[in-house]
Parts: structure tokens; sequence; C-alpha cells
């Protein structure tokens, strides 16, 4: 049941279920929307160097999440950066002023929301500077990775996005939304969209989530990477129902596993 997007970005659903995601070039797109919490991804254009083939695809180069907290509601913005080069920081905001945030570094609380940054290993990627955000009922992993094969791809990184429930997502009163966050839906369908074919030796990528997402991608398209409203949002609501899965045109299968999960996306380098 874990949710992450790897690779190009590799969109894995909660509970099981799996599709690509293209992306806008320089685009952002909200992976959670949940109540008090939101998870943006800027999606840029790349071109990858693998070692059999050529792919025009994207990455996922920079995380920007929103969190009000707990007790006194204040806002705090999160920004991390993928890089190759350079030490990797992730920079928060709040009312009080700015804070950054490294290797090394002590772990940050502000009220409910603890931050802190390690060297970690994500499953089947290796190992990466990872920043951990959690707040008690979402936890976010971002990594930033370089490129593989790096004599080919020199100086590039990318991000990898892991999210994960704490709490009963699939049965809150605001259901969870967003590219991601909407597969905690809770009811016991898991959705597979749209793929790319990866056969050839120079390959572009297309697939846009369709038929695992509600909507269209342009849908989930945000207008920075704190912003919070888009069509499906639910930062501020007080009650929304999950999606209707019968609605989805993807193929549906009995999922992995009920009651909490992980989600998340990856890029496509390994293809």
């Amino acid at each position: 049941t874990t949710t992450t997007a790897t690779r190009d970005p590799h969109l894995a659903f909660a509970h099981g279920g799996r599709a690509d995601m293209k992306g806008e070039h320089n685009t952002w797109y909200n992976m959670l929307s949940a109540k008090n919490t939101s998870v943006n991804v800027l999606f840029e254009h790349a071109d990858f160097h693998n070692p059999y083939r050529l792919v025009h695809g994207s990455k996922m180069s920079k995380l920007g999440m929103a969190v009000k907290t707990a007790l006194t509601g204040q806002l705090v913005q999160i920004g991390f950066n993928a890089s190759a080069t350079g030490v990797v920081r992730a920079r928060v905001v709040t009312p009080a002023g700015e804070q950054w945030l490294s290797h090394g570094s002590k772990q940050l609380e502000i009220e409910n929301v603890k931050l802190h940054m390690e060297e970690k290993k994500l499953a089947g990627l290796g190992h990466g500077m990872a920043l951990t955000i959690s707040t008690g009922r979402w936890e976010v992993q971002a990594w930033s990775k370089p490129f593989p094969n790096r004599a080919a791809n020199p100086g590039k990184a990318m991000l990898n996005v892991a999210i994960s429930a704490q709490y009963d997502a699939d049965h809150d009163v605001v259901a969870p939304h967003g590219l991601i966050g909407q597969s905690y839906d809770g009811d016991g369908i898991a959705v597979d969209g749209a793929t790319d074919d990866y056969t050839g030796k120079e390959v572009t990528t297309k697939a846009m989530a369709e038929g695992a997402i509600e909507g269209l991608a342009s849908d989930y398209k945000m207008a920075g990477p704190f912003a919070t409203d888009f069509k499906y949002t639910r930062f501020s609501a007080t009650s929304a129902q999950p999606r209707d899965v019968s609605q989805l045109k993807g193929k549906k299968k009995a999922a992995a596993k009920a009651g909490f999960g992980q989600a998340g996306a990856s890029p496509d380098v390994d293809a």
C-alpha cells in the first residue's frame, strides 16, 4: 500500500494501482490535498540518456508543502529542491520568519509539524538525501537524487516523493484528493491508469494518468508551490466525499490491502 511518485513520474496509489504522468513543462501539480495539508510538485520535461535508450520524458524537481498547524492554525510553508551539487536544504517559512534545514540539523518542530533530513534509502532506487515531514496525520518524504548513468546525464537531479497516511484517511469526513491523495477512497478497489510504452531505442512519453484520476490532469495544475486552491481542493474543507471510482475508466482490481497506506511518485530513468 505504498504510494510513491518516482521516475517519469510513475504514480503508485494507495492500496494498489499505478499510472504514468508526464505533466506539462515547468508546471506545478497537486499530489495531496487534505484538511490543512497540501503537497505540490513541479514537473519539468527532461531527456534521460539511459544505457539502452533515450527517453524524452519528465522529472519532478521541486516540492512545495503548505500546512496549518493544529494548535494555533499558523501557516507553515516548506520548500525543497532536488540538486545534484552542493548542500541539499529545505526552506521552512512561518509567520515568525524563515529557517533552513539540512543534513545534520536537529529535528525541527513547529507544533504538530516535525521535519528532519537524512541520508535514506527508497526501495528500488538506492540512497539519497531525504526530507521527512510529519503532521501527525500525514508523512511526506522527498528524496533528492542525481540521475542514474551520471556520465551521460551530468549535473542533473530529480525528486522522488512518498506520501503516507498516519491515520484512517480512507474514512475521513474530509476525503483526501490530489493526483495521489484521491486514492485514499475507502472503496477496496485499485485502479490502473495510462502508462507509457518504453520499447524502442528512443521514447517520448505522453501518459497523463488517464483512467486513474478524476477529471483531467489539467484540473490539478497549481498557481505556485504553496497554492492550495484547485478544482478538488480539500485544504479548508469541513466535509468532502471520496471520489466515485465507478466513474474512472482505468482497469480495476481488488485493493492490495485495506486500511492505512503510503503512496507517491518517481521518475522513469531506469526504463
